[in-house]
């Protein structure tokens, strides 16, 4: 079976050096993929560069804040998302109808195709529709996928949760995502074979050759199929440091071109979501 790589910039949308980063991966062919987060004020930017350069995006779906103080908007204005997408996960828990989540997404995809950007996959912001959260959202986005005929981020195999956790996974939480993974399928949603990301913080990385190895290691033993990495590049913001130089790095290492040129010594296909649709 055939390895293929797909090389993704979340965020898309999130402020402006993210945008900024983004656009100049995408221009110089550095990345094969991009999801805009359309709950950001940046959105509309990023929407704009994907209609004028006809560069199909993902539609991140996200249905939380990542932090309280600055909650991002609805779009869709659901009531349980009056005041802003939650930042806490027990709020996502006992106070989010499910009703509500999916009024959500269906807002989100329109805002970008109104836009006049071409949504190519779906994928989600912090997981929260991955069923961590111990509620059935991932119904929700497979329903939303299948109508769309968007393939969706989710690992058919187990090597993303193990990598995420630093550890290997009990056989109940293999069978929980195998459950989810069932649910697509039954759904006719194609979905990844494996994912990869990585979850350190700044002060484990420390400097960009340390996470430059990581995604190096991670190509050396792509699966057969199809796996996505994911990288969050931006430019430097004086306003954020610490975490924010994770994403800096992400951004240089990407501009180095070092992922592709491993991809291509290790004889794996790098592609866009397009792949799906073969």
């Amino acid at each position: 079976m055939s390895k293929y790589l797909i090389i993704n910039a979340d965020d898309f949308g999130y402020n402006d050096e993210q945008n900024a980063a983004i656009k100049e991966l995408l221009q110089d062919g550095l990345i094969t993929s991009t999801s805009i987060l359309a709950v950001c004020d940046k959105s509309e930017n990023a929407i704009n560069f994907a209609k004028i350069n006809a560069v199909d995006i993902g539609v991140h779906l996200t249905i939380n804040s990542d932090n309280a103080t600055e909650k991002w908007h609805s779009i869709s204005s659901a009531q349980s998302f009056t005041g802003g997408l939650p930042s806490e996960q027990k709020d996502l828990i006992f106070h989010t109808t499910r009703r509500d989540v999916r009024q959500e997404l269906e807002a989100q995809y329109d805002f970008i195709t109104k836009g006049g950007a071409t949504v190519d996959h779906a994928d989600n912001h912090c997981a929260t529709l991955y069923g961590i959260n111990a509620r059935r959202f991932y119904i929700d986005a497979f329903d939303f996928c299948a109508k769309y005929n968007l393939p969706f981020r989710f690992p058919k195999t187990s090597g993303f949760l193990e990598r995420q956790l630093g550890r290997k996974i009990p056989n109940i939480l293999k069978s929980y995502q195998q459950m989810i993974v069932r649910a697509g399928e039954k759904r006719g949603v194609k979905m990844l074979d494996d994912l990869v990301s990585n979850p350190w913080s700044i002060e484990r990385i420390k400097d960009r050759n340390t996470l430059e190895k990581y995604y190096l290691n991670a190509i050396d033993n792509c699966i057969d199929g199809v796996t996505e990495i994911f990288l969050h590049p931006a430019l430097p913001l004086e306003t954020e440091q610490g975490e924010w130089q994770k994403r800096v790095f992400e951004y240089e290492i990407l501009k180095s071109g070092c992922l592709l040129d491993r991809a291509k010594q290790k004889g794996i296909e790098v592609v866009s979501w397009k792949i799906f649709n073969q």
